[in-house]
């Protein structure tokens, strides 16, 4: 992580000096412009310096880290990539400049990188839920824990169901999202014995699991969970449920 916070910085300030120099350079464009009888171009030059200004404030932003200035960047690349298009594309006798569209095609991918955004988020602007999932399958748990973070939601993971229980009795985290077929203990009575536990047995459990048949659904529930969802599952049915359970 602290890897990416640097280049996150690193990139930010490069760009706010690339922002402020086309900024400066739009200015200078309206400037000569407005002798000319084109209203068109002079329209154009003002674009430029109200994008370039949003994406300059972006970086500045982007460098400390701020959500809404990585936003910004996203937004305002789009933008000025499509306004580059239109625009040149309408006008034959100017040049596109295309070392504009790959820097700012370069920022949108950048900035919309799941690592990129886990680095905005910012931690102390909400009260964080924590949800634990338990599951042997590591490449699952790499898929879902991105996704809960980016979302707001701290995650705890564990691949036995021994290990989950500890770690429900230690923690005491606000959901639990357990897979049935687990090494050693097996999800339904691990879901069992944190019922029968005093401190864990009011936590919602969430069954994640292949096993989709009416019978394994009735006894998922019978065991204490208040809801399944079926492998392979969606991102968002995942958010769904786990919104569901928590009450947001």
């Amino acid at each position: 992580m602290a890897n990416t916070l640097n280049s996150i910085k690193l990139i930010s300030w490069g760009l706010a000096l690339v922002y402020g120099l086309a900024l400066c350079y739009a200015g200078l464009l309206l400037f000569i412009w407005s002798s000319s009888p084109l209203f068109d171009l002079q329209w154009h030059a003002w674009v430029l310096i109200g994008l370039f200004l949003a994406l300059f404030i972006g970086a500045l932003g982007a460098a400390a880290l701020k959500e809404w200035a990585r936003k910004i960047l996203i937004l305002g690349n789009a933008v000025l990539v499509l306004y580059l298009f239109v625009f040149y594309f309408s006008k034959t006798d100017i040049f596109l400049p295309m070392g504009y569209l790959f820097l700012s095609l370069i920022g949108i991918l950048f900035f919309s990188q799941t690592k990129t955004k886990l680095a905005f988020f910012d931690k102390t602007s909400v009260s964080r839920k924590s949800v634990l999932v338990v599951d042997d399958d590591e490449g699952l748990l790499k898929t879902i824990k991105p996704v809960l973070l980016i979302n707001g939601y701290s995650v705890l993971t564990a691949t036995t169901g021994e290990k989950g229980i500890q770690i429900a009795k230690r923690q005491k985290p606000d959901l639990i999202v357990l897979d049935v077929i687990l090494p050693g203990i097996k999800g339904r009575q691990v879901c069992q014995k944190l019922k029968e536990d005093s401190t864990t047995h009011t936590i919602p459990v969430i069954f994640l699991t292949a096993k989709d048949s009416p019978d394994d659904v009735k006894a998922e529930l019978a065991a204490g969970a208040i809801s399944h969802i079926t492998k392979p599952f969606t991102n968002q049915k995942l958010l769904d449920e786990v919104k569901k359970a928590l009450g947001s």
